[in-house]
């Protein structure tokens, strides 16, 4: 009798096994397919500029072994203050595997207590510790990560833009930015983080962008009061870094 119930007890146990796997695969392909709409800012890493919003619309397809691809399109309304600028974003991703209630559970209570013992099991903190209960504890956050590379080719509308004028006691400086070209190509790299709900994502999405053209080209222009002097500055605008949060539908 209990060989008998063993054995009923095995035969369902790879039945749903091999039932999760099906379906897990079936599901996999048929969501496949993706379109997201994010919102987020788009920051010059340059001291002599603000931030400034962007907004997109993207697709996204990706194969059962997580590679994929995804295009789209993006607006912002200034871009290191040059205004109406609009982008294609295209790029090849990798997504890792989606993890189960519990895994992200166990993960983001490991997370945790990692977090808290290399905090109070000494009187110095394990910094290698700490930053793995971190990453622990956000991977219990967020079910899958993609990772994205790909490139931006774009168009700015408006013209040149003045940063304005700043005075001291005994000079005055002037900065502007100058667009040789209307065109630019942006190198981008980045990552997603995912938080699934039922057929939605939940996104939040940091990246890095280099600008290969010569798009955005800063001037400084400081005149001494005394002497009149002046003393000229040039440099080009290369980095940007977004951050972007989003939401997007599998089907």
């Amino acid at each position: 009798m209990n060989f008998k119930k063993a054995f009923l007890v095995l035969c369902l146990v790879v039945a749903g096994s091999f039932g999760s796997v099906y379906a897990q695969t079936v599901l996999e392909k048929h969501y496949s397919d993706e379109i997201f709409i994010t919102a987020g800012l788009n920051a010059p890493m340059h001291k002599y500029f603000v931030s400034g919003p962007v907004y997109g619309i993207h697709y996204g397809h990706s194969y059962l072994s997580g590679i994929g691809f995804r295009a789209g399109v993006q607006y912002s309304p200034d871009v290191a203050q040059i205004d109406d600028v609009l982008g294609f974003p295209i790029a090849f991703t990798y997504r890792t595997r989606s993890l189960s209630w519990e895994e992200r559970f166990i993960n983001g209570i490991n997370g945790i207590d990692n977090a808290v013992e290399s905090v109070s099991t000494s009187r110095y903190i394990d910094y290698n510790r700490f930053g793995d209960g971190i990453l622990g504890f956000l991977s219990g956050l967020f079910d899958r990560v993609e990772f994205f590379a790909g490139v931006t080719p774009g168009y700015n509308f408006g013209g040149s833009s003045s940063l304005g004028i700043e005075y001291t006691s005994v000079t005055q400086t002037t900065r502007w930015v100058e667009k040789p070209t209307s065109l630019y190509l942006l190198l981008d790299a980045g990552f997603n983080l995912n938080f699934k709900i039922w057929r939605f994502d939940l996104k939040l999405m940091p990246a890095f962008h280099f600008n290969v053209l010569n798009s955005y080209v800063y001037h400084s222009e400081t005149k001494d009061l005394l002497n009149g002097s002046t003393m000229r500055q040039t440099g080009t605008l290369r980095w940007f870094f977004t951050l972007s949060g989003g939401i997007g539908l599998h089907f």
